[in-house]
């Protein structure tokens, strides 16, 4: 396995576990007090998950990776954006910033070693 791939691969488990912890941490955040900042925080969680999941997977064949580039970078910006969200409509609470924040970061981390990648077989 190509170092490239090792990263895609340990970046997309630490996605996997970071996104389900905070979809967790955003379903406690809506079971105290259901606020629109919540639900992004839920929905950046899931697409952050769902980017790792992807990379997990894409690390064992890397010829896949360029398959995978479009839909991760598309994953990032819409947990961007719902970060985003979190951000204008947080009202003075940090709890949703940082989670979604901590979610944008994990899925930028997959598309950045899924471009890492894309590149290196593209160059073969």
């Amino acid at each position: 396995m190509s170092p490239e791939a090792k990263r895609l691969k340990v970046s997309g488990i630490v996605a996997l576990v970071v996104g389900c912890a905070c979809v967790v941490s955003g379903i406690v955040l809506a079971v105290l007090g259901v606020d629109i900042t919540d639900l992004f925080v839920v929905a950046a969680s899931v697409v952050a998950l769902l980017v790792g999941a992807g990379g997990a997977r894409v690390a064992n064949v890397p010829s896949h990776a360029p398959r995978l580039m479009g839909p991760s970078a598309g994953a990032t910006l819409a947990t961007g954006a719902l970060c985003a969200g979190d951000v204008a409509f947080a009202n003075g609470q940090v709890a949703p910033i940082v989670v979604g924040a901590v979610a944008f970061v994990v899925a930028l981390l997959v598309t950045i070693a899924t471009s890492a990648v894309k590149r290196s077989v593209e160059k073969v």
